[in-house]
């Protein structure tokens, strides 16, 4: 079940497809077409679609003869496809429950309401030349229901066809900026899911969640059966595994490759009666399901539960009912004996949106409504639908439970929204810097700070840039100090200047820093010298920022006592350096600068780049406390690029200008076509043994290093670089839900593993690892322990707002390794000094005992049942995460167009400015790429930038593009049978590169 998007063709080329092959209109093609939209009631469009009407309007032609754009370049309009669940298919065409089918057009049609009033917008030009998007709440589509696939399937979807046209305010009739039908794609989705999921409801039919967008199944279809009439989506595996893709970007190029043309079934009651003895020969018996939910259907189950209507329930259909009643209390949800005068479904909204709220801001300051309301909808409870969602998101910004954004837009859309505690983190941050003003005792005296630090550099000549952070970490009377330096700026060699002047001063540097790697890092990269050069110490104290918080932040905050003696006797005399500090979430920040400040810490030095990758929880703290006038001292001069091309190309990504400095690259941005993946593997593959010692292969998408891996793995093996006959591991990878997800069960999928450990939450769960295997009726979540034995809890129970891990849920993932193996650990083992994110090798493989050889050199040795064992991956290729903070001498980076999320900014400078001397980039479409990272800034923001109270980013992003323009897909231009062969590297979609005037270092430049 999905919605997906396509466009329709270009403006004279639609014509033609439209009149040549009837997709949409046709004798035999579309089961039902009627218009839809405010902007087709204007334009008197009304009852089946005609393919006259349906041409016009695509075409921009208007009643009275006017044409909209009449340009060449136009686009006809955008094809909004709605794709029922198999199983909803197979009972409304095979099993003949008609409601099915009028269920599908209802939601659709509800759908497309949310559509026009959220998502339609024009052009306006009245304050801005190039135009600023506003809001129109009005479209014109057809709706066209279709009923098997291309393989003739049963396969129940519908076209809406929004025409590329929209009446603007003023009353004018302009083209549509159709872009919010695409950036939303995924929002629209789940609005289809959730009203489709409460009409089939409706019917009598039980569901249950089958994926983490909202996707459902009725229950009772078997999983063969659906699998019998899915003949397309098979084909589409078969092939995929035929041709090595496992991605799932892979997959859609086999879709577009593969398809055939368009088949018209000229007899659907023979066409049903196949499908009927198909379904008859796996014993599958669609009319029991059917007659079940008739029967059902009669059921009040919309009632208050006090409501006379719910005395004729039965009794599990009453327990059902009741346990929405009795959730934990939640302070974003009606609580006490209030929640009797709400209905069931509304409960479940409150509860819903809470969790969406929660969930959302574990990872963001600020969020949009539609962020909000597809989460709520994901978790799928019964009975939640996006205009329930919708009124209560409403309620809770009148009642300040949600604090709206600032608007500039000239409709005055709120695009943002943000939580009172949002807020109180973030002011109680600045508070804190704030706080820290003027408390601090210079360390040395300003005017000898320079000659200092030049005498305890040793033979690395620290320059202007350096010498002036240094200084002002020394001398500075406020407690917290600021570095923003770019990467390559030098900043391990000014820590380590910093670390050895204030020895002499016998004061102590403690370093910290967000990844154990970045940890070792500042341990075994800084070094401690004498006024004559020589070496005092190895390196910094160093230590993580979690593990610095946990240690200290319970006494700062009691303010007395033996928890306050100890940290306040602990940090005396001590310079804390937090590096990489863009990384640090606002909580993070709140706890590290109230320890400085409550305990008496010399200094806070926060060293990072604020252009480089944010945190993963909520907030971008090191730019806002940048935006609060702190003393501050700025590295602007990267001394990482040793080559002239890289040189070139970093400067550019560090001014802002990412896809300018991609295309300075020329030649080195490769076109990999479908098989883009391979074609980056292989790249790394055909070095000489020195040079892939001395290359990194980059790529941000999990799904994408795996195979990049796996490819590069068995090229290995094949050379004879890898030895023996491995062994075959099951690791576990993070299935990354959020606490607050953890509360829902349409988080747990079967094959899931649930870690439990220090007690259970819920109670009833003992610690172990468990084996998630489904959900009972009641949605409770069934799982299976080392016993085999099956047990039950109900996620529901935890409480809201839970802040302990106490629940881990783990993806499963085969791996094999050789002797010889690259990898990384995913976790942490302090006894045995494996850290997460840390590379080993692989020594030898035998008798069930695997030896490796640790980041330091260190033999460690594990048998098979080792937890540890399940906690590793293959490290040939790696993420962004992890390569910030490191630096490789060559690349070669992977960047997929179609990676929405994965494809910004931010990832892609840090891509090339993790290199000294060379980098290739390789794309499935090199122009697509640089047009996504044109789109995707990949920022966050912050909860008072959010409202206007603080300006952190001052340079806004323009909006560089009135449509949003894909390739048309080649189904919409004639197709292709068949997939083509793995193109071969080539330049042909590059543009040329520009003469370049290199702009100057200035952050404030950037976006």
């Amino acid at each position: 079940m999905t919605a997906s998007v396509a466009p329709v063709g270009s403006a004279g080329g639609a014509a033609h497809y439209f009149a040549q092959d009837d997709y949409y209109i046709g004798d035999d093609t579309a089961e039902h077409s009627e218009w839809g939209g405010a902007g087709a009631d204007r334009l008197g469009l009304d009852g089946s679609v005609s393919k006259s009407d349906f041409q016009n309007v695509l075409d921009g032609k208007m009643p009275d003869g006017t044409v909209i754009n009449a340009s060449e370049k136009r686009q006809n309009g955008t094809d909004l496809t709605f794709s029922a669940p198999k199983s909803v298919s197979i009972l409304a065409l095979v099993t003949g429950d008609k409601r099915l089918g009028e269920a599908q057009l209802a939601a659709v049609r509800a759908t497309m309401i949310d559509v026009q009033n959220k998502f339609a917008e024009t052009r306006d030009y009245s304050r801005n030349s190039k135009g600023e998007p506003v809001q129109t709440g009005n479209l014109t589509y057809a709706l066209f229901q279709h009923d098997t696939s291309r393989k003739l399937d049963p396969q129940l979807h519908t076209h809406a066809v929004v025409a590329a046209v929209t009446q603007a305010p003023n009353g004018k009739w302009q083209a549509l900026h159709n872009r919010q039908l695409w950036a939303n794609n995924a929002e629209i989705g789940s609005r289809y899911h959730g009203y489709l999921r409460a009409e089939i409801e409706k019917l009598g039919y039980q569901t249950e969640i089958t994926g983490k967008h909202g996707q459902f199944e009725i229950r009772g279809v078997d999983k063969e059966t659906l699998k019998e009439f899915s003949q397309r989506r098979t084909e589409i595996l078969e092939k995929s595994a035929e041709l090595g893709i496992t991605t799932p970007q892979g997959q859609d190029a086999v879709v577009i490759n593969t398809r055939d043309p368009k088949l018209n079934a000229e007899d659907k009651t023979q066409l049903r009666t196949e499908w009927q003895e198909r379904a008859a020969a796996r014993g599958f018996d669609g009319q029991a399901l059917v007659d079940a939910a008739i029967a059902r259907s009669g059921q009040n189950r919309d009632a208050p539960i006090g409501a006379i209507g719910r005395v004729n329930a039965i009794a599990s259909e009453i327990r059902e009912t009741v346990g929405a009643y009795l959730q934990p209390a939640d302070p974003l949800t009606t609580n006490g004996i209030n929640r009797i005068k709400l209905t069931p479904a509304q409960m479940r909204t409150e509860a819903a949106l809470a969790s969406a709220i929660r969930s959302i801001g574990e990872r963001e300051a600020a969020f949009s409504p539609g962020q909000l309301a597809k989460t709520a909808l994901d978790y799928g409870l019964s009975g939640v639908t996006p205009d329930k969602i919708d009124s209560r998101l409403s309620d809770l910004i009148k009642s300040g439970q949600l604090v709206p954004g600032a608007s500039d837009r000239l409709d005055g859309k709120v695009e943002l929204l943000t939580t009172p505690e949002h807020l109180k983190t973030e002011r109680a941050v600045l508070a804190q810097i704030d706080a820290g003003r003027g408390e601090a005792q210079p360390i040395v005296a300003p005017e000898s700070a320079a000659e200092r630090l030049n005498a305890v550099s040793g033979d690395i000549a620290l320059n202007g840039e350096q010498l002036a952070a240094g200084t002002l970490a020394l001398s500075s009377q406020d407690r917290s100090v600021v570095i923003q330096g770019v990467a390559g700026a030098g900043k391990t060699t000014l820590i380590s200047a910093i670390a050895s002047v204030a020895h002499e001063e016998g004061k102590e540097v403690i370093g910290i820093a967000v990844a154990n790697k970045m940890v070792n890092d500042l341990r075994d990269g800084t070094k401690i010298r004498s006024a004559s050069g020589e070496l005092v110490q190895g390196g910094i104290e160093a230590q993580s920022l979690s593990s610095f918080v946990n240690q200290h932040i319970r006494g700062a905050l009691s303010g007395k006592g033996e928890a306050f003696e100890q940290s306040r006797e602990a940090l005396a005399g001590k310079i804390v350096v937090l590096d990489e500090a863009s990384m640090v979430s606002n909580k993070q920040m709140l706890a590290v600068t109230t320890i400085a400040n409550k305990l008496g810490v010399e200094k806070l030095v926060m060293i990072g780049d604020r252009q480089q990758l944010l945190a993963v929880e909520a907030g971008k703290a090191f730019a806002l406390v940048q935006s609060h006038n702190p003393d501050m001292a700025r590295m602007d001069t990267s001394q990482r690029q040793t080559t002239e091309h890289m040189i070139v190309a970093g400067d550019l990504a560090r001014s802002g200008h990412v896809t300018d400095a991609i295309r300075s690259l020329g030649d080195r941005v490769v076109n990999g076509g479908a098989n883009h993946l391979q074609v980056a593997a292989e790249k790394w593959l055909a070095l000489s043994p020195e040079d892939r010692d001395r290359t990194a292969i980059y790529s941000s998408g999990r799904i994408a290093r795996a195979e990049m891996n796996s490819t590069v793995q068995a090229g290995l093996k094949a050379e004879g670089v890898l030895r023996g006959e491995g062994l075959q591991l099951t690791t576990l990878l993070p299935a990354h839900a959020t606490r607050e997800d953890l509360r829902h069960s349409a988080t747990y999928q079967p094959g899931h593993l649930l870690e439990v450990s220090r007690g259970s939450t819920p109670p009833g769960l003992r610690p172990g690892t468990y084996r998630v295997t489904g959900t009972d009726e009641k949605g409770r979540v069934q799982l299976q322990d080392h016993k085999d034995r099956i047990r039950t809890f109900d996620p529901s129970k935890i409480r809201p707002g839970e802040t302990k891990d106490n629940l881990r849920l783990y993806e499963k993932h085969e791996e094999k390794i050789y002797e010889g193996d690259k990898i990384r650990w995913s976790e942490k083992d302090a006894e045995r000094g494996l850290n997460k994110s840390e590379e080993a090798k692989v020594l030898e493989i035998r008798d069930g005992i695997v030896k490796f050889e640790n980041a330091k050199g260190d033999i460690v040795e594990m048998k098979q049942n080792d937890r540890m064992l399940e906690r590793l991956g293959l490290s040939y290729a790696i993420n962004m995460h992890q390569a910030q903070g490191d630096t490789r001498d060559q690349a070669i980076g992977e960047i997929d167009s179609r990676s929405r999320h994965l494809t910004n900014e931010r990832l892609a400078l840090v891509m090339l400015t993790r290199v000294r001397e060379d980098i290739t980039i390789v794309s499935n479409d090199p122009d697509a790429m640089l047009k996504a990272i044109d789109r995707n800034p990949g920022d966050k923001h912050a909860a008072l930038e959010a409202i206007g109270e603080k300006s952190v980013d001052k340079a806004a992003r323009a909006d560089r593009s009135d449509t949003f323009d894909p390739k048309v897909p080649d189904h919409l231009k004639g197709g292709s049978d068949s997939l083509p062969p793995m193109p071969k590297a080539n330049l042909e979609n590059m543009r040329p590169v520009p003469s370049l005037d290199l702009p100057e270092r200035n952050i404030e430049r950037s976006r």
